[in-house]
């Protein structure tokens, strides 16, 4: 009877055990093509060219090596010179894939999977003798992307925490920590993330302070019908600060900055939106805010804007110089982006609200195209015609003449540096007060209460100002308006 046991027992665990085997054999050989597909997605965001990509499958594991370049494009116009080679932003990493059924069974989780990727970057040995200096013998980052076998998957990613001083310098640098989640699907028709980063300061004795706390990004995105991804976005930053201490003096304190938005399809059509608020904004111990920022763009062809991201993502790889780019990208404009166009989109601020010292700044406006045909281009009256347009603004006086001020002076300076400073804000009051009370008494502007404001419309070719419709330059005369037209 025992023996009978032993020999039922051995058998079980050889069936367990070849059962485990053939499965991670099975596994391995899906787990390539998911693999595949993964970097066929990564090489086909405009951000990155690949360089070199290589695959060696195992029985039980894989390794997979990646090599990509930033696109030039992505830095080109901050750092090209010229007469001068643009560097080249090479990144290469590797993932160990670990084959399921069961690939975290060594860690006692039972959990099945089709795969466990853990990713490691390499990094030349000037770089990883910078990052030693901030992370110790910590990885920079760490990634674990764990595959089911419907090809979904959940990708964490962590970056440690430091606390970085020079004492010679007296240089300064704290990190929180970053961590992060991205859940997707194996399509990548939707992609699902959130991160937060607790904390960044950094500081230079005698030169700068800035900190950063609580940054939270999280979206979740889902591909439409038109091919545009659809769904919401929201960011927010409790407080952001920065003060400079050498030469000009200068500090900011910003609280509460937060960021909102969402798209969605009608139809082929998309509709966008977006709302920024910020509760305090402190420059120069001179406090600001809260502020309100809502911004919509409507009635977008869809298939036009996905056929676009398209055409763009190529455009960017091509590696083409400044001007060829410029160049291609309005050709793109003018065949590929017509029906953006000639579908009535629609651009709008629904509200500006920023809340000042001396009162409020408030504006709303919009414009948006009506009847569009590509001939308009070539006829700049008819294409005048097609634009309505709408804007109203209100602003204290005071903070329109300080702008003003602010401008003029800023020109005078420039055409005469020798000039006395007394003198230049004088004349730059003089002429800023001056321009006001014309625009006022000519009812371009309307002061009441020590607010500045104007209303315009444009439809159909016809500018209403204030109620008064302006002449265009090929037009004679003015009269007033409907009023249907000035509302």
């Amino acid at each position: 009877m025992k023996r009978k046991l032993i020999i039922a027992g051995s058998a079980a665990i050889a069936v367990l055990v070849a059962g485990h085997v053939g499965g991670s054999w099975y596994a391995g050989r899906a787990v390539a093509e998911t693999m595949k597909k993964q970097h066929d997605w990564i090489a086909s965001l405009p951000y990155f060219i690949v360089k070199h990509h290589d695959y060696q499958p195992g029985w039980f594991s894989s390794t997979e090596t990646t090599t990509l370049q930033l696109d030039p494009g992505m830095y080109r116009f901050l750092i090209e010179r010229e007469g001068e080679t643009l560097p080249k932003i090479e990144l290469t990493f590797v993932n160990h894939v670990q084959h399921g059924p069961l690939p975290l069974l060594g860690r006692f989780n039972p959990t099945p999977y089709k795969a466990v990727v853990t990713t490691e970057f390499k990094y030349t040995p000037e770089t990883e003798k910078l990052l030693k200096q901030f992370f110790g013998d910590q990885p920079p980052i760490e990634i674990e992307n764990r595959i089911a076998f419907n090809d979904d998957g959940v990708m964490q990613i962590r970056v440690p925490a430091f606390d970085y001083s020079e004492a010679v310098s007296g240089f300064k640098a704290k990190w929180g920590g970053l961590d992060a989640t991205l859940d997707y699907g194996g399509d990548f028709n939707r992609v699902k993330f959130s991160a937060t980063a607790p904390l960044l300061e950094s500081s230079a004795k005698g030169h700068f302070n800035a900190a950063l706390k609580n940054l939270q990004l999280n979206f979740d995105n889902t591909r439409g019908k038109t091919g545009v991804m659809l769904g919401s976005t929201a960011l927010s930053v409790e407080s952001f600060a920065l003060q400079l201490e050498k030469d000009t003096p200068f500090k900011l304190q910003l609280n509460k900055i937060a960021y909102a938005g969402k798209i969605v399809e009608e139809g082929e059509f998309i509709n966008a939106n977006a709302d920024i608020t910020l509760d305090k904004l402190v420059l120069d111990d001179q406090p600001y805010g809260p502020a309100v920022l809502q911004a919509e763009a409507t009635h977008l062809h869809g298939p036009t804007l996905s056929k676009l991201a398209t055409a763009m993502t190529s455009l960017q790889k091509q590696q083409l110089s400044s001007e060829q780019f410029t160049e291609a990208l309005m050709k793109l404009a003018q065949t590929d982006g017509m029906p953006l166009l000639t579908h009535d989109p629609r651009l709008a601020i629904t509200k500006l609200d920023i809340k000042v010292p001396d009162g409020a700044v408030q504006f709303t406006g919009a414009v948006g195209l009506k009847g569009f045909k590509p001939e308009d281009l070539n006829n700049g009256v008819q294409f005048f015609k097609r634009l309505d347009a709408k804007a109203d603004f209100k602003v204290p006086r005071k903070v329109a003449e300080t702008l003003a001020i602010w401008q003029f002076r800023t020109l005078l300076t420039g055409i005469n540096a020798q000039a006395n400073q007394e003198d230049i804000d004088f004349l730059a009051t003089q002429f800023v007060e001056g321009q006001i009370a014309k625009l006022t008494e000519q009812k371009l502007l309307i002061e009441e209460n020590g607010m500045l404001s104007a209303k315009a419309s444009l439809n159909g070719g016809t500018f209403v100002l204030n109620g008064i419709t302006v002449p265009m330059p090929w037009e004679e005369g003015g009269q007033p308006a409907d009023e249907g037209e000035a509302q």
